[in-house]
């Protein structure tokens, strides 16, 4: 077994994509509007790009850092002027949940900025710079009001700050995880979304900044530029901040969940990064909620929300330096226990009535969880194993999700495809393909190739048939013994399956070189039959007729009869020599070529409304090719001049490197939902099979049937 191992150096992340640009589709003047409006926004799109583009990433970097600076300077000086307003007069009580957010995610957003200056998610963590100075602006304006002989300057202004500030909460979470980790969104269509959350956030944000009602550290001083009477807007500032966070968070988890299918190698494991700080935060929930003491709870829940930016910066700038994966599975199995030991305690105590440790009833609740998570951790970690590795610790299991999904192939190539896709999805690998030796190896693919993978030979009968290459998992470096013995199990089924599909290519070769050897020869009989044979023959009945009309005059009737019976068995002959002729080849193909029979076939229709459109190299073509591009063609368009419906009816053929492609399409009525394999279609199928071609009958665009013959230009 050979590996290829990833290199470790640097960043090792992908480049950033480039959103693709708005495309419009022109069909008269609406069209045309249409076209218009979307490039006008594409075009604004790309100026902000380019004037975003243009700022250099120094610059950008020392922003961020200035962000980071003032948010750990202004967080550090909230606390003791908390502590020394709140000695003086009445304070709302201290949150160090508001101290870590408003300190450690900008911080963090700034290092993030650093390694990765134009990607949103660090300007993202960065917003939360804005916390500490609004809680130190609401601080100056209590002092202001209750403590300061005298009103301070713009202490009016501050207490404005302090009734809306806290409006940043609305979006920082639920826009970090729509765009995490590569700054986009993972669809367009996650675009109605993002931005429902921003226009929430901003009316709750408007709301609060003119409602009337107290700032948020205290109810003492009110808001100095609210409207009067709108204490409503305080029911709009809260519905907005629900409707902005709540659904907003449960968008971005769905958006996760999209990423974390689609991703592998790089993106994967940085999802797995944010799922880890996200599990780190719901274990401290939960932990605070079996706890008792404000303070216990407020520094647990302050710890947990260091989860999040700590995973993410890890995820953008050293994601390659710790093992994720195992992290992650301890962690979600442990959180998981805690959950059910909660949910058990808090059944019991309920139950029970209110148990005291020191009791009976707290030991019997005690030693009943204990149970509960001895006996179900290995439950939980077997299912969280096999979310994470799939099934990579079971090598029957495995073999056994291979071969279910094996089974229902037509042909050894679909079923060796079917293999590396089944072997991907049951081991959660980045990456998986077998490829074939020979001349004309079998090759299937599954996943996007990474930077390290292994390689296992692959034999069957004796013979060493391929290599399975199986993608190493970013940190997961060594297999077990039974993740070792499920890759060797299938790369044994793939070799046999490779196996068959090299005899069947065989086959199919040898048939093609039979239909063009029985072609060639086919061409060969008919031109010596109608152009040496035909006319001897034809000569022989003129001759008889002749001599009839001689013996007829030397006054022998009989004999002039019995040589013109003789002449019309021989007329018959040549008429029956002309239809064999005719049946071994078309004879329009001899005649004016392949290009000018398409030409003929769809001649003389005035509904449908014919066009033929013609490539080069349609002379050049092999016999066995061009009788089954004309037989294909034929049947196509009378397919379609009989049951379509059509007004328009196109025929094109063109080589493409090689390769002979002809499309009959029409604008009528299109195939069915549930087609019926008429004797049309499966005899187009298997005059493509014959020299190793293909028929693919496909929806038009717009209405209508496409059939599309593919041929070798040179037959396999």
């Amino acid at each position: 077994m050979s590996a290829q191992l990833p290199d470790t150096g640097g960043l090792g992340e992908a480049e950033e994509p480039t959103p693709p640009g708005d495309r419009a589709a022109l069909g008269g003047a609406e069209g045309t509007g249409a076209a218009e409006s979307a490039l006008t926004r594409a075009s604004r799109r790309g100026r902000l790009r380019a004037v975003a583009l243009r700022i250099p990433e120094s610059r950008l970097i020392a922003l961020a850092t200035v962000l980071g600076v003032i948010a750990v300077v202004s967080s550090a000086a909230y606390v003791p002027l908390y502590c020394w307003t709140a000695d003086r007069t009445e304070l709302r009580p201290l949150s160090a949940g508001d101290v870590v957010l408003g300190s450690a995610w900008p911080l963090i957003g700034a290092f993030v900025v650093r390694g990765r200056p134009r990607n949103p998610v660090g300007w993202l963590l960065l917003i939360p710079a804005s916390l500490a100075p609004y809680l130190n602006l609401s601080l100056y304006a209590v002092i202001s009001q209750e403590i300061a002989d005298e009103p301070l300057p713009f202490a009016d202004f501050a207490a404005w700050i302090g009734t809306w500030g806290f409006a940043q909460y609305f979006v920082v979470v639920p826009l970090l995880l729509l765009v995490f980790p590569d700054g986009h969104l993972p669809g367009r269509r996650w675009r109605i979304p993002a931005y429902a959350i921003v226009v929430t956030a901003t009316v709750a944000g408007l709301a609060a900044m003119f409602r009337d009602g107290p700032i948020d550290v205290t109810d003492s001083v009110r808001n100095p530029y609210a409207i009067p009477g709108s204490s409503w807007l305080g029911y709009v500032t809260l519905a907005g901040a629900g409707a902005a966070l709540f659904p907003g968070t449960a968008l971005g988890v769905a958006a996760l969940v999209v990423r974390t299918r689609r991703a592998v190698g790089v993106q994967r494991t940085q999802l797995q990064w944010l799922v880890l700080g996200g599990m780190v935060l719901v274990i401290t929930w939960t932990l605070s909620l079996a706890i008792t003491g404000r303070l216990s709870i407020d520094v647990l829940f302050g710890l947990g929300l260091l989860g999040p930016p700590a995973g993410i910066a890890v995820a953008m700038l050293r994601h390659r330096m710790f093992d994720v994966v195992v992290v992650l599975n301890r962690t979600i199995v442990y959180a998981v226990l805690t959950l059910v030991m909660v949910g058990v305690y808090a059944a019991l105590v309920v139950g029970v009535g209110r148990t005291v440790p020191t009791s009976t009833a707290g030991f019997v609740a005690v030693a009943v969880i204990a149970l509960l998570a001895a006996v179900g951790r290995g439950a939980v970690q077997k299912a969280v194993d096999r979310w994470l590795f799939g099934h990579r610790h079971d090598p029957y299991a495995v073999v056994a999700r291979v071969g279910r999904h094996v089974a229902p192939a037509s042909e050894p190539v679909e079923a060796l495809q079917r293999l590396v896709d089944a072997l991907r999805r049951a081991l959660r690998l980045p990456y998986a393909a077998f490829r074939g030796d020979g001349e004309s190896p079998v090759v299937a693919v599954s996943g996007s190739p990474v930077a390290g993978w292994r390689a296992v030979p692959a034999h069957a009968l004796g013979q060493h048939i391929g290599e399975l290459h199986v993608g190493i998992r970013p940190g997961d470096e060594r297999w077990t013994p039974e993740e070792q013995a499920a890759v060797e199990e299938v790369a044994a089924r793939a070799a046999t399956l490779a196996y068959a599909a090299g005899l069947v290519a065989d086959v199919a070769r040898s048939r093609a070189r039979i239909v063009v050897a029985r072609e060639e020869e086919r061409r060969r009989l008919r031109a010596d039959l109608h152009d040496g044979v035909g006319p001897a023959l034809a000569g022989t009945a003129h001759q008889l007729d002749a001599l009839a009309r001689r013996i007829e005059a030397s006054d022998r009737p009989e004999l002039a009869d019995r040589a013109r019976s003789i002449r019309d068995r021989l007329r018959q002959t040549v008429t029956d020599l002309r239809s064999v002729v005719h049946g071994l080849r078309p004879p329009i193909l001899d005649q004016i070529g392949l290009a000018g029979a398409l030409r003929d076939l769809v001649a003389g229709y005035e509904t449908p409304h014919c066009t033929v459109e013609l490539g080069p190299g349609l002379d050049q073509l092999p016999a066995a090719v061009e009788v089954a591009a004309y037989a294909i063609a034929a049947e196509a368009v009378t397919n379609a001049v009989r049951h379509s419906g059509a007004g328009e009816l196109w025929l094109d053929a063109t080589v493409r490197a090689g390769t002979l492609v002809i499309d009959v399409s029409d604008n009528g009525c299109g195939m069915p939902v549930y087609p019926h394999a008429g004797i049309g279609l499966r005899s187009m199928g298997e005059r493509a099979g014959e020299v190793g071609g293909r028929v693919d009958v496909l929806p038009r665009p717009g209405g209508g049937t496409v059939v599309r013959a593919t041929l070798p230009g040179r037959p396999q």
